[in-house]
């Protein structure tokens, strides 16, 4: 391995997140946000090797495994050499090659889109991890040091949304607290698994938005602009939840007549959009389904409708869909999607209550005592984040009862956005549990610490009121 290049790619990395994090600071918070980033990265990294050092994380994770075969063919492919779909789980050309669109080989002359060969828009990953790869030939146990360097974001993140939600400093610096003590953000870093970096990205969007409807800066929203399109490639559930929020906001503002701030997010929100556009349909893209507006390889190139890159995002959104609707056998079907929706059917009352459940305590810390832990599993290293979770909660509640009853653009847009992660996660899974909640938690650390406060304030109060 190359450690030069890879000293200077991480410094670049690190740069990136001390840069955004300086920028989003309010006035008189610099060297607090300064010292949160610094303390987050020792945290990340310490929490990364203690995972790490466990027996539970020697069971990889599937999507681990994805990602690493995915960018070891984006670099091998950078390179000028011939590339595998069997062997490196390209869904996407597997596709092809099984409708006979093309070979299940990827070859350096092919004119393919990077969206097509991975069979999907959310391949920006991938090609950050063939980055070490290709550079500097890093190995997965390095790449996945360098997730550090993005988790070290997230404190800084919890204590910027908690100020700019009216929290006192004290207060913000707790919620940072809850992100540094966090083990489920270390869990997820300790695999080659995208939620740090989609964490990274939709923490900056979301402080960033908040900052400029308490703040008015223009640098804000720029930097909004470029990590909310940056998050279209990476999750686009997150993405479309965080447009529909914006929407959702301009209208209110629009309302109340604040049309210069209304603009401004509707410009940013349009300019992800675009971007998000380009992902989809990106030059000789080569697509496997027969939606109206695709491109199909032939012997001569590719051909492209001229109405597919006006309906590029909306196929992205169908793809969803088809994926909810598809059946046993079909080729969008997803395990996991046709058995929560067999249970659904089978069992509606017992489906919702279950995934409730789920939703605010699993994986169930009880579970470490009945039946124990058997110390093979890898849900087994989520159940401390649970614990932290379930503490948060009354926090979380109190926050959601009372300050959203206030006319405040900046809560609501925060409160919408989680809804509809919420919603979504729970109509395509049945549940919004610790490892998929991971790359909102600071957000969610910032607003259980303001409800805590609350809490304690609603108490004293009722105390008072008592003698």
């Amino acid at each position: 391995m190359n450690w030069l290049i890879f000293l200077g790619l991480a410094t670049a990395s690190f740069g990136l997140v001390v840069a955004t994090s300086l920028a989003l600071a309010n006035r008189g918070t610099h060297r607090i946000v300064f010292a949160l980033v610094l303390t987050g990265l020792l945290a990340s990294a310490l929490k990364i090797w203690l995972f790490q050092q466990t027996p539970q994380w020697h069971e990889v994770i599937p999507d681990s495994v994805t990602y690493h075969l995915n960018a070891q063919a984006f670099a091998a492919h950078w390179n000028g050499e011939s590339v595998n779909g069997i062997d490196h789980n390209l869904r996407g050309l597997l596709a092809m090659g099984n409708r006979g669109l093309n070979k299940h080989e990827w070859s350096p002359n092919d004119h393919l889109s990077y969206a097509s060969i991975m069979g999907s828009h959310e391949w920006l990953y991938a090609a950050y991890i063939a980055i070490w790869y290709f550079f500097c030939n890093a190995t997965p146990e390095a790449v996945i040091a360098s997730n550090a360097l993005w988790a070290a974001f997230l404190p800084a993140a919890a204590f910027g949304i908690a100020i700019n939600l009216g929290a006192k400093r004290y207060i913000a610096v707790a919620a940072a607290g809850l992100a540094l003590a966090d083990p489920s953000a270390g869990a997820n870093a300790s695999w080659l698994l995208k939620d740090t970096i989609a964490a990274f990205l939709t923490m900056a969007t979301l402080w960033s938005l908040i900052s400029y409807l308490k703040n008015n800066k223009g640098c804000h929203l720029f930097i909004a602009s470029l990590a909310l399109s940056g998050l279209g490639g990476i999750r686009f559930g997150a993405f479309a939840g965080m447009v529909i929020s914006i929407a959702l906001i301009c209208s209110w503002l629009l309302i109340k007549k604040q049309k210069k701030q209304a603009l401004m997010l509707a410009c940013t929100a349009l300019f992800a959009w675009t971007i998000q556009g380009v992902y989809s349909q990106a030059p000789h893209i080569q697509v496997t389904s027969h939606t109206p507006g695709t491109s199909i390889k032939n012997n001569g190139g590719t051909t492209k409708n001229p109405k597919a890159s006006s309906n590029a995002v909306f196929r992205t959104f169908m793809g969803g869909t088809d994926v909810l609707t598809a059946s046993e056998g079909e080729t969008a079907a997803d395990e996991s999607v046709i058995s929560w929706k067999n249970h659904l059917f089978e069992q509606p009352i017992h489906a919702i209550f279950r995934s409730l459940a789920r939703t605010l305590f699993a994986p169930y810390p009880w579970v470490a005592i009945d039946p124990g832990l058997n110390w093979r599993s890898s849900s087994e290293l989520y159940y401390p984040g649970t614990i932290l979770w379930i503490i948060c909660l009354p926090g979380i509640l109190t926050f959601i009862s009372t300050t959203a009853r206030k006319s405040d653009p900046a809560t609501w847009l925060l409160l919408l956005f989680l809804a509809s992660q919420f919603a979504a996660y729970t109509i395509w899974l049945g549940e919004w549990s610790t490892r998929q909640r991971v790359f909102t938690l600071a957000a969610f650390f910032a607003i259980a610490m303001i409800g805590w406060v609350q809490l304690r304030d609603i108490g004293r109060s009722r105390l008072t009121n008592t003698r």
